[in-house]
């Protein structure tokens, strides 16, 4: 992890007024690289963010609807149609929170107070974080949220809340090692995995205690999902991640899973292949071959053009490119030019589709995002600004 704590937010909230952002790997030279995060980018960034206040529901949550993904649709479930949205509320967090602002202060302060008070309202009795019909990928990002918050404030009812969270995220493990839509499920899969694996993580990093076994059993099932040459898959999907690893009927690869699989990799403190080969002999898995990540990295490069062309408008790019964010700026580190030429790709992407429009009043103006996921537009909108704001390096959960 670099040395950037949670706690460390609130000043750097107020060096971002104050200093445009280097990447890392900038050497102090006499040419330096220009800001990934320009001006217009980081007004793209505000008036999404003006977005996302005024639509805050005045129970500090946000809108969406409730239900799941069918092939490539969403479908609502019943009674799910504009709920507030557990997951979505988090996602808004975070947003908030990448873009340097946090509870109770400076303009935002208000609203990201609100919403996490909504997030805490809806821990269940046994942990669960569920509102509506809301399942484990909303428990996810919830804990997530609360994870992130609770290490700039250190407030006793916060880690209450999120130990219980957390060690129902843990009694749901099943003996996959992964997690599925539904807690207590008999069955797993990548997407919800992952979310879960993130989740731990981040409660981890400020100090609540999640064993190890736990962690290793879900990239265990990770690695499992790895497509490698030994696959019964062809050349072409090597490096990318399966959705179900035993099943034969459900097995796909795609962009956002493959994303998700890297961002696991990351997260677990495994950055290359020789890394990988180490994790895997050290735990004494047994694939039946070694999976890479540089095939992984490079399988996301690839595939990121058919997802921008075809689904720019689809929770496939939103919740894609939320990961592949995360993945490819951990690659940065060893890779700058790398980095940055995906970041320059998918921000011209973002910035293209943004919907700008004035504010109430016509005083100032907004900026959302759409996608298939519902028609308030929080979804989308959350996500993008979590895309643009990434080089700004605000989240302890992205950082290496």
């Amino acid at each position: 992890m670099r040395p950037v704590g949670p706690a460390c937010l609130p000043l750097l909230a107020l060096a971002a007024a104050l200093l445009l952002f280097v990447p890392s790997g900038s050497s102090a030279d006499d040419s330096p690289r220009p800001p990934l995060v320009d001006a217009e980018t980081q007004g793209a960034i505000d008036r999404g963010l003006r977005f996302l206040a005024r639509t805050q529901n005045p129970d500090g949550s946000w809108t969406s609807d409730a239900g799941q993904k069918v092939n490539e649709e969403y479908v609502v479930a019943p009674g799910g149609k504009n709920v507030h949205h557990v997951g979505v509320t988090a996602l808004a967090i975070l947003a908030f929170l990448a873009s340097g602002h946090v509870p109770e202060r400076g303009p935002y302060g208000k609203v990201v107070t609100r919403a996490v008070d909504f997030l805490l309202s809806r821990v269940q009795h046994d942990g669960f974080i569920q509102a509506d019909q809301t399942r484990m990928y909303s428990h996810a990002f919830a804990t997530l949220a609360l994870a992130e918050v609770y290490g700039m404030s250190k407030d006793p009812r916060l880690r209450l809340h999120l130990q219980s969270a957390v060690e129902l995220t843990v009694k749901c493990q099943n003996e996959t090692g992964g997690w599925r839509y539904a807690p207590f499920g008999v069955d797993s899969d990548m997407s919800v995995t992952v979310c879960q694996l993130v989740a731990l993580r981040a409660a981890m990093n400020v100090g609540l205690r999640v064993k190890q076994a736990t962690i290793d059993r879900a990239l265990a099932y990770v690695l499992q999902s790895a497509i490698t040459p030994a696959s019964p898959a062809p050349e072409e999907e090597v490096g990318g991640f399966w959705y179900q690893p035993a099943s034969t009927r459900w097995n796909r690869s795609s962009f956002p899973l493959t994303a998700a699989g890297v961002t696991s990799l990351f997260q677990a403190g495994v950055y290359d292949d020789n890394g990988l080969r180490r994790y895997v002999q050290s735990r004494g898995l047994a694939l039946a071959a070694m999976p890479s990540i540089e095939r992984s990295v490079a399988y996301m490069e690839r595939e990121y053009e058919s997802v921008a062309r075809y689904h720019r408008k689809h929770y496939f790019f939103y919740y894609g490119n939320y990961y592949a964010a995360q993945a490819m700026y951990n690659v940065g580190g060893a890779e700058p030019a790398r980095w940055e030429r995906w970041y320059d790709r998918v921000r011209r992407d973002l910035l293209a589709v943004q919907v700008r429009a004035p504010g109430p009043g016509g005083r100032d103006e907004e900026s959302r995002w759409e996608s298939n996921v519902g028609d308030t537009h929080t979804f989308a909108t959350s996500v993008a600004i979590l895309i643009l704001a990434m080089p700004l390096d605000y989240l302890p959960i992205h950082q290496k």
